[in-house]
């Protein structure tokens, strides 16, 4: 996939290219990624496997993978979750001139919007530039803690829903001031209820 899209033989109806740095196959090397320039500005995600990574990455092996591709990179994201333990590559992605993305998510429910403003506060304080949030959505009701928190939000954020409600809840949040709105690229879905960049585009035009 990776090769498709720098080498031009992958439409890419998106802004953003996001590398997802935990999908990639073993045998590509940070110096493959930086020979080979994306021809969208860049999103490096080395997701944690607790926040659904595609596989098992030590934190160190992460953090050494980001600072690498911080040349590349227009935005950097980060679970909140870790981000007090990466002051260093916070700093160096600033330095770089590279946002930091910090992001939180829920695969089974939707948490409380109090719990969502809690840890929007703990990523601004450790230097976070958007804070990111993906969570389930079980029931209608759900939909407005979404709303909830982009109407209180302290500065960039993005908001997306998961589940069969996923892509209205995209849509919605974009009207709302959600940032970032995520689609995929190829043949499938990278989250639950995700469209593709090209329907999202279409969606979003309409």
């Amino acid at each position: 996939m990776w090769q498709d899209v720098v080498q031009g033989r992958l439409e890419l109806p998106c802004d953003v290219v996001e590398l997802r740095v935990d999908g990639l196959p073993p045998e590509i090397t940070p110096a493959d990624i930086l020979a080979a320039p994306c021809p969208r500005p860049l999103l490096v995600t080395v997701r944690d496997q607790a926040e659904g990574g595609l596989r098992p990455m030590p934190l160190a092996e992460r953090a050494a993978w980001a600072a690498a591709l911080l040349p590349a990179a227009a935005m950097l994201d980060w679970e909140i979750a870790n981000l007090a333990a990466a002051p260093a590559l916070v700093e160096q992605a600033h330095a770089a001139g590279v946002r930091i993305v910090a992001s939180a998510h829920d695969f089974q429910k939707t948490p409380a919007v109090a719990c969502m403003q809690e840890r929007e506060r703990l990523a601004r304080s450790l230097g976070a530039d958007i804070a990111k949030f993906a969570f389930r959505l079980n029931d209608p009701q759900d939909m407005q803690a979404g709303l909830d928190l982009l109407a209180a939000a302290t500065g960039p954020m993005a908001v997306m829903g998961m589940g069969p409600d996923g892509p209205a809840s995209r849509l919605l949040y974009s009207r709302h001031g959600s940032c970032l709105v995520y689609g995929y690229l190829g043949n499938a879905p990278t989250a639950p209820g995700q469209l593709s960049a090209a329907e999202l585009r279409r969606a979003l035009q309409a």
